[in-house]
This record gives C-alpha cells, sequence and structure tokens, in this order.
C-alpha cells in the first residue's frame, strides 16, 4: 500500500502500472494480485483509508462550547487546512479523479456527508432558531466555503497569506452562523 501510495502520489494512477507497485513494494505481481484485484482497488482502498484520516484529522474533540464561537470555528478551519498536508500530492490526484471516476466521486460524496452531519451537529448548538433544513444548507455553505479556499492555498498555490486567509474565512463563517443564532438570518420557507 505505501508503494502505489508514493507511485499514484507521483505518477498518477493512469500513469501507474500494477507491475511497478509490485516492484516497488518488492512482491511478486501475483502477489500484488493476492491482495487487490488491479491497480484501481488498490487506489480505491488508499482514498478511503485517506479520507477517513482527514475527516479524523479535523474533528477529532467535542467542541467546548464555553469556548468563544470564533475560537472554535477557527481552530476548525486551522485544522482543515492542515490536514491537507498529509498526502497533498495523492490527494491532489484523487480530487482530479473525482471528477471523472465514478467510484472516486462516491467516496468523496461519502465522506462530505459524514462532514456535514458532523459540521451540522456542531453549528446545531449556535443556531437555535434556525430550522434543521437551514442547518444542513448552512453545513454545506461552511464546509464548501473551508475546502474551496483550502483547496486554493494548498493546490493552486494561491499567493496571499495563508494566515490572512484563514482569518478572514473565520470571520465571514463567525457571521454567517452568528446571523442565523441571533434570528438575522432566518430563511423564509
Amino acid at each position: 500500500m505505501e508503494a502505489g501510495l508514493a507511485l499514484f502520489a507521483q505518477k498518477g494512477m493512469n500513469g501507474t502500472s500494477s507491475n511497478e507497485i509490485a516492484q516497488r513494494a518488492g512482491v511478486s505481481i501475483g502477489t500484488f494480485y493476492s491482495y487487490f484485484e488491479n491497480k484501481k482497488a488498490l487506489f480505491l482502498e488508499l482514498l478511503k483509508d485517506h479520507l477517513e484520516n482527514f475527516i479524523s484529522g479535523i474533528y477529532t474533540l467535542e467542541p467546548d462550547y464555553t469556548v468563544p464561537m470564533r475560537e472554535i470555528i477557527s481552530s476548525h478551519i486551522l485544522k482543515a487546512f492542515t490536514v491537507f498536508n498529509v498526502d497533498p500530492s495523492f490527494h491532489k490526484e484523487a480530487l482530479v479523479l473525482k471528477f471523472s471516476d465514478p467510484e472516486v466521486k462516491r467516496l468523496f460524496d461519502e465522506v462530505e456527508q459524514e462532514q456535514l452531519a458532523i459540521i451540522s451537529s456542531l453549528l446545531e448548538h449556535y443556531g437555535k432558531n434556525s430550522n434543521r433544513r437551514d442547518l444542513q444548507a448552512v453545513s454545506k455553505v461552511v464546509h464548501s466555503a473551508v475546502e474551496n479556499v483550502a483547496h486554493y492555498v494548498k493546490f493552486l498555490e494561491y499567493p496571499m497569506d495563508r494566515d490572512r486567509l484563514i482569518e478572514e474565512l473565520t470571520e465571514m463563517i463567525y457571521h454567517y452562523v452568528n446571523s442565523l443564532s441571533s434570528g438575522k438570518g432566518e430563511r423564509v420557507a
């Protein structure tokens, strides 16, 4: 698996062969096939593990609601940005495949649904004046905003200071969530 991860990160899934993986791992191709049907099966297994680690890297602790909401938001954004440092080349390859491979997309979609449920439960404390449907929509907006900015910083090398972007993202999400909890952002059904 380590050999596959390194090769996929370096050469992409399409640029890597099962023979190369077996050779780098120091095993025969028969041994490789006794564990994995093909290189894509290995890639999907690696991606599943990667995405599970991704979630646990961001959402590890129950929030302490005595801590100000802005600090909780900032902490989660910082963890999200930091977790993109784990196998970034592999993650980037997986993101590219997300748009062309239905199985890769399915794994990303499953993880996103899990993330949205976690974000929704984290925000539920602050969104007391919002109905459940609004909380799900808020979760999607928050998730998308953090993911988009993190992708720009990590993968597209956006020429702006990372900490400055995290600070502004924190402020934006804080005001958005705060407006919902204060009733100012109530939605009309």
